[in-house]
């Protein structure tokens, strides 16, 4: 098979950032006490590719029992904005990643299906330098699903010949329902995405034999 697409997620597929975005969360979060602090974090980590308009609201309407203004949640959006950008830009990336895309890329069309900020997303994928690698990046306001399944319809990619690199059950749960095949990239067995996924092929990085990798 001559696969037609790769589909990755940024963080913590393509960048070791995932801990970045926990301590922005915990640092906003700071005036509410330790308890809440652990509740956000907590949730977080649990719910990689949650995006953080959806986290913001979810917290203040279940950890606070308080209501979020519009205008608050822009102004939460803009301050997680200002602590992470310059950090995910410098976070070391997954193992082997850059290599694999560098291998491929030219060949076989790659891109970036996120749930973060389509327009700083773009910004930090230039930063990095991966931007030449990566046919078009993709965030929110879309979901996941969403830019899969628009991509995929664009380009006319059969989604049986396309693969999807993801660490969260969002990823695992947009490549099932564009029919997508799926490989998790996760630290290991305890994984959140092994949880509710305990029958997936995974990798703890990209310098583990890969299934993609084999092309008939």
């Amino acid at each position: 098979m001559q696969w037609q697409a790769l589909f990755f997620d940024f963080d913590g597929v393509l960048a070791d950032s995932l801990e970045v975005k926990t301590r922005a969360f915990a640092r906003l979060f700071e005036p509410f006490g330790p308890e809440v602090v652990s509740q956000v974090m907590d949730h977080h980590r649990r719910h990689g590719g949650m995006t953080r308009v959806d986290k913001f609201r979810h917290y203040y309407a279940e950890f606070l029992g308080q209501p979020l203004s519009e205008a608050g949640l822009a102004e939460l959006c803009r301050s997680f904005a200002r602590l992470v950008v310059d950090e995910v830009v410098a976070a070391p990336e997954i193992r082997g990643v850059e290599a694999f895309v560098q291998a491929h890329y030219e060949q076989v069309p790659c891109f970036i299906i996120s749930a973060a900020p389509e327009i700083e997303l773009r910004e930090i994928v230039q930063k990095r330098g991966y931007a030449r690698y990566f046919r078009e990046v993709r965030g929110a306001p879309s979901s996941k699903k969403e830019n899969l399944a628009a991509v995929l319809g664009e380009y006319g990619f059969t989604p049986e010949r396309c693969w999807f690199f993801g660490d969260a059950e969002s990823d695992y749960r947009a490549a099932q329902a564009c029919g997508v095949q799926f490989l998790g990239v996760v630290p290991g067995p305890e994984a959140p995405l092994l949880q509710v996924a305990p029958n997936i092929t995974w990798v703890r990085d990209f310098t583990e034999p890969l299934p993609v990798a084999s092309k008939d």
